[in-house]
């Protein structure tokens, strides 16, 4: 039975380190070159033993002579912890950095000594700084670094998010949380052009499907929360301009033969209606002009809108009217065909749980206003306050 994969958390990110790909030294030449600055671009197995062997017998005749290699290396036998810290090309041969403070690039090192804190406090959480520089050595490219650099991208776009100060922590954690998942398999992953020349189990080291399976979940997450921002506030926004221009330019086409899906007088009257509650005497202009054309039947509810207009009895829709307004949520009074109804909207998707519960108190789900509905005689107000306290269990 194939064993179940795990991420590897933060804390042994520093253990496995040492341990990235376990090899006998007789299939390393590589690292034996690049410890002493020999460059193996380009070599094969046999060529860079062969580079090797060349530079022992070289370092043998100058120790006879008493003198030392241009490249200024003292003549000493490479040690076991110099073949280790062979994917540290920074580090000299004889003066390895110990595998606890693997080096991190420049920005990386200013982001873990300074944490970026906005003016309103909120902190943006970092990434394992050695997660980041294992994936790094691990990769053909610098894959940690990327992936840290996305990472950001992400977090400033919560940053910019129209919420309020706690609600953009909480996001932050979130996404930090999940981006560590992605990163320890990132950090894990070795390509086989890696791990196959070296005769290492490429199936083994290879983590491509779970990088993209952590990838994809991140992105389903933020986009759900990005819509969920978005709708929290949209009750309070005057579209009704935006939306009668829009229905006038519509039925214009359709008039003019430019629209071909079987439109019939009923869906230009019902998109007439998207002009009234902004202008109701543009909306009697409009619906005497395609009378003519489309002789809409008497008893639609844009005749009666018309006729209300004409009678001067014919009043806009009133603003919704808020009950319960928080940074979780917010609940608002509004009327709509089927009368007087009490709306509730989340900022960010709640659990099962709560939803459950909603359902059991008589909510449901109106998908024009994507909201919970529920008529405004069985509102609850101590219902509402009791999930905005505790908010935090239904996430």
């Amino acid at each position: 039975m194939r064993k179940k994969e795990t991420a590897i958390t933060e804390e042994e990110m520093p253990k496995a380190i040492p341990l990235r790909i376990k090899s006998d030294l007789r299939k390393r030449p590589y690292g034996l070159c690049e410890s002493v600055g020999i460059s193996t671009s380009g070599l094969s197995p046999r060529e860079a033993w062969a580079e090797w062997n060349d530079y022992r017998k070289e370092e043998r005749e100058r120790k006879k002579k008493g003198k030392k290699r241009k490249g200024g290396f003292n003549l000493v036998k490479p040690t076991a912890t110099v073949i280790k810290a062979r994917n540290a090309p920074s580090v000299p041969a004889f003066k390895p950095k110990p595998q606890s403070a693997p080096t991190v690039p420049n920005e990386e090192k200013k982001a873990v000594t300074a944490p970026p804190v906005s003016a309103c406090g909120v902190k943006i959480p970092e990434l394992s700084a050695a997660a980041i520089s294992t994936a790094n050595s691990n990769s053909m490219f610098d894959r940690g670094s990327s992936s840290n650099a996305e990472y950001r991208r992400y977090a400033q776009r919560i940053m910019e998010m129209d919420i309020s100060d706690g609600k953009k922590q909480q996001l932050l954690n979130e996404l930090h949380k999940r981006w560590n998942k992605l990163l320890s398999y990132q950090a894990a992953h070795v390509p086989w052009t890696v791990a196959g020349p070296a005769r290492y189990n490429s199936k083994r080291l290879n983590k491509s499907d779970q990088i993209i399976r952590a990838g994809n979940e991140i992105s389903e997450w933020f986009d759900r929360v990005e819509k969920s921002v978005e709708n929290s506030q949209r009750q309070y926004r005057d579209n009704s301009a935006i939306e009668a221009q829009r229905a006038e330019d519509w039925v214009r086409r359709v008039a003019d033969g430019k629209v071909f899906n079987g439109v019939v007088p009923q869906m230009v009257a019902d998109a007439l209606l998207k002009v009234a509650p902004h202008d109701p005497q543009r909306f009697a202009e409009l619906y005497e002009e395609y009378d003519k054309q489309y002789h809409f039947r008497g008893n639609t509810n844009a005749a009666k809108v018309y006729k209300s207009v004409k009678a001067g009895t014919f009043q806009k829709a009133k603003p919704a009217e808020k009950l319960h307004e928080t940074e979780n949520l917010n609940a608002y009074r509004k009327k709509i065909d089927a009368g007087e109804r009490v709306f509730l909207k989340f900022t960010t998707r709640p659990k099962p749980q709560l939803v459950y519960a909603l359902k059991r108190r008589g909510w449901h789900w109106n998908a024009y206003e994507k909201a919970w509905s529920v008529p405004a005689e069985k509102y609850d107000a101590a219902f509402v306050a009791g999930i905005d306290e505790n908010y935090e269990k239904y996430l």
